[in-house]
């Protein structure tokens, strides 16, 4: 799975939009998927979600909310050095994969692609995947493109020995 998302990271598109009032983040109920995690963070918790845990060596806040309309865990991720939000993952809890599919089908769209691990839409802003493991929960990713170009510059640098 670790290898399934690094090559997605890799395949993300950097669309330079022309349009001033275009969004030019993906979005997250909402909100778009951009800048520091405790201005996102802040933004989340006004929208109802409830902060669990800070992990800060993994550079990730948790927080429990209703994502598609299901009460689901949300892990957001952000970078080490400008801690800039580039991922989301949402556990949505005792839900119908199919179901789920069709929420998610009404916000990003019926043209998406179906591997044998699950759903995925590449978007000009980012990309959203839905994994459907069998005899696991289903687990939503979506990821920034701009998030993820910053994510990829601060762990490319080289680094002092």
């Amino acid at each position: 799975m670790k290898a399934l998302v690094i090559s997605l990271l890799m395949m993300l598109p950097l669309c330079a939009q022309t349009d001033s009032t275009a969004v030019t983040h993906i979005t997250f109920e909402g909100v778009e998927v951009k800048g520091d995690i405790y201005e996102f963070s802040d933004i989340l918790q006004k929208r109802g979600f409830v902060l669990k845990k800070r992990l800060g060596n993994e550079q990730q806040f948790i927080f429990q909310g209703a994502v598609c309309g299901h009460n689901s865990y949300v892990q957001v991720s952000y970078t080490k050095h400008s801690r800039t939000v580039y991922r989301i993952m949402v556990q949505p809890k005792h839900v119908s994969p199919n179901d789920y599919l069709d929420s998610l089908q009404v916000r990003y769209g019926n043209i998406f692609d179906e591997t044998e691990r699950g759903y995925q839409w590449m978007l000009p802003t980012g990309a959203v995947m839905f994994f459907t493991p069998d005899g696991y929960d289903p687990t939503l990713v979506i990821m920034d493109a701009e998030g993820v170009a910053t994510f990829k510059d601060e762990n490319e640098r080289p680094r002092m020995r």
